[in-house]
């Protein structure tokens, strides 16, 4: 997608009005009853009910490129996969978990998973949070979408993206996040609104749209087929382990907030993934191109100039919002919840000046992953295969009354389901034994995972806490 000098001066307003939120209003804004680590972690525990939402919202779509590539690629099909199931896991933790997140009075996962089960499940759970926090699958398609616009070399995009992206979150903190997620929410919609709406004006309503596709994208299961529907169903499961959810609902001002929030947040994602799902069904009718770049050259078909800036501007805002939100999650855990736990640093330093450590370590390690392995698609289901199942059951199982697993079992559990997810990995790729290539790593933890749970899994006689061994 090309851009004249109009459309730079959309993205360069855009690239302003990001700095001034993030420099200079954010860091002003400071809760005065908020302890230091409440205060940067999570803006004071007083995220209102419009910010909740227009953060999550904002927080879930990074891999937008991929949307038009799944559409692309399989039609109408992906709304019963990156959505349907993403809805129902939503909805099922408003009602049973969000609350009890925001009563609990705890600040990460891995902080909840010591309350649970103690220390060293914490330490494990840490760990295994970073696998999914460190952003390096949406720095790469932030530093694509830079490359293919300015034709600089990867490296050098990588460097300017990772930088703009976060350089805020170092003064102003979850704040800042919130802030520029608000503003970033509202240029989504617009951006893609512009562009179904020229796709109407171009080739006519959805309905006429419709009759060109080809059969196979106006069917379900279509091309995927139910085995393929069925996988999406299990990683959609990652919403009741994913750091973001938990963040959003830690800050929240309130229970209430906490479960409404995500409640009102699946009907925006309904609307965002009908203007997302519609344009990305116009490019396969009409412009025949690469499945990854469906947006990009639908874009550059039916925008004229101005206009194209507005669009560009929205795939920056769906991706920089996930980057800067998993970037900062991700350094929430290196300061919080490991160099905080380290006897040498908690003492001598604060938990803001931790957590600023952890963002230039988290880029670090991100740019290094991006440039290792440039693939979006390849990071996203690495790390999830091996983090979900290892986290899935034992954060889950701590919320129930009834039963627990014993503490002295559960880093044990989650060692063995991530070791189990990346030697299956590592047998597909090195192909030292046969296993079979259509079984998936995550399949396998959850196999394990859940295995592990069942056999380990004990009657509980109190409430939720730790256990005893």
């Amino acid at each position: 997608m090309s851009l004249a000098a109009e459309d730079w001066v959309v993205v360069a307003v855009y690239g302003v009005v990001l700095l001034l939120i993030g420099f200079g209003i954010a860091p002003r804004l400071r809760g005065e009853r908020a302890s230091e680590a409440e205060e940067y972690l999570l803006a004071g525990r007083r995220l209102t009910l419009p910010l909740f939402v227009a953060t999550l919202v904002a927080t879930w779509y990074g891999a937008i490129l991929g949307v038009g590539e799944f559409v692309y690629r399989y039609g109408i099909v992906a709304w019963l996969c990156l959505g349907v199931p993403y809805y129902g896991a939503a909805l099922i933790f408003a009602a049973a978990i969000a609350g009890r997140i925001r009563a609990s009075q705890t600040l990460t996962i891995p902080q909840q998973m010591q309350l649970f089960y103690g220390e060293r499940a914490g330490k494990t759970a840490a760990l295994v949070v970073l696998l999914i926090t460190i952003p390096a699958s949406y720095l790469l398609m932030l530093a694509t979408f830079i490359r293919a616009l300015t034709g600089w070399p990867l490296g050098i995009a990588l460097v300017v993206g990772a930088v703009f992206s976060v350089a805020y979150l170092y003064t102003g903190g979850f704040r800042a996040d919130v802030l520029t997620n608000a503003a970033q929410f509202v240029l989504m919609y617009v951006g893609f609104a512009v562009l179904l709406g020229f796709c109407i004006d171009h080739w006519g309503m959805p309905w006429q749209m419709w009759q060109v596709l080809p059969a196979t994208h106006r069917e379900i299961p279509g091309l995927l087929g139910w085995s393929g529907i069925a996988v999406w169903f299990v990683i959609a499961l990652q919403t009741f382990i994913d750091p973001s959810f938990y963040q959003r609902c830690a800050a929240a001002q309130s229970v209430r907030t906490a479960r409404w929030g995500i409640v009102l947040s699946v009907l925006f994602w309904l609307v965002f993934d009908t203007m997302s799902i519609m344009a990305a069904l116009y490019a396969r009718a009409f412009v025949p191109t690469e499945p990854l770049s469906a947006y990009l050259t639908l874009a550059e078909t039916v925008l004229p100039v101005g206009w194209k800036g507005i669009f560009a501007v929205a795939l920056f805002a769906t991706v920089m919002s996930t980057l800067e939100s998993y970037t900062f999650l991700s350094a929430a855990t290196v300061g919080y919840d490991i160099l905080g736990r380290c006897r040498l640093l908690a003492g001598r330093y604060p938990v803001r000046r931790l957590t600023q450590w952890g963002l230039v370590v988290t880029m670090a390690i991100a740019m290094g992953m991006a440039w290792a392995i440039p693939s979006v698609v390849e990071l996203i289901v690495r790390t999830a295969s091996l983090a979900v199942p290892a986290l899935l059951f034992p954060f889950v199982l701590g919320y129930v009354q009834r039963v627990y697993i014993p503490s002295s079992r559960v880093g044990m559990l989650m060692g063995i389901t991530v070791g189990a997810g990346a030697g299956w990995m590592g047998l597909q790729v090195t192909q030292l034994l046969p296993v079979p290539g259509h079984i998936e790593p995550a399949f396998v933890g959850m196999l394990v995972g859940l295995g592990g749970s069942l056999l380990w899994m004990r009657r509980r006689n109190g409430g939720i806490g730790v256990d005893n061994p």
